[in-house]
């Protein structure tokens, strides 16, 4: 039948816990990977399949945000629509928190030396999480214009939200190299 999914996903009509709400528990979760990280002692072997975790996690979650920002570039290159732009974001979601998810979850394993960068890196990484929020709720604004240009403050909204998103990205990934190289 036209119009319906092939598959019903559990959960689709599930209500989302208010923005403060999902802030406070991205804070939370961090600031627990902050205090049991360092304090973690692992066999070589357990610590290598937490790294992997880890990688894979930031495969998957700043994979789905490079594939939601190159969207967003086509659509300001006129090469997408919005709605494409909206689709690409909403198909993007789990992943991204998916991996972000994972990315806590590994980091709380891997006893990192705690050192400046590594002090930057975490940082990084707590301003992933409540920027995803906060563009979550961008999002959400953004799909009211389904089928119409939004407004230009909105789009500014979008863009300063990609922009925080991208650099705390790959602030976390360059600092997460560097550290691997010593």
């Amino acid at each position: 039948m036209a119009g319906q999914p092939l598959i019903a996903l559990p959960g689709r009509h599930r209500r989302r816990l208010a923005p403060t709400t999902r802030a406070a528990v991205v804070s939370v979760a961090w600031l627990a990977v902050v205090v049991i990280a360092p304090r973690v002692t692992l066999s070589p072997e357990i610590r290598a399949g937490a790294l992997f975790v880890h990688l894979i996690s930031m495969l998957i979650g700043f994979g789905a945000v490079l594939f939601v920002d190159w969207s967003g570039i086509l659509f300001l290159a006129g090469r997408h629509s919005f709605g494409d732009v909206l689709r690409t974001a909403e198909s993007a979601l789990t992943p991204t928190w998916i991996g972000f998810t994972g990315l806590l979850a590994s980091g709380a394993l891997l006893n990192p030396e705690v050192t400046y960068l590594t002090t930057v890196k975490l940082l990084a990484v707590l301003v992933v999480g409540l920027n995803g929020i906060y563009a979550g709720t961008v999002a959400d604004r953004l799909t009211r214009h389904r089928g119409h240009r939004p407004p230009t403050a909105l789009l500014v909204q979008a863009g300063l939200a990609t922009t925080l998103s991208q650099l705390a990205w790959w602030t976390a990934v360059i600092i997460g190299f560097l550290n691997s190289q010593t």
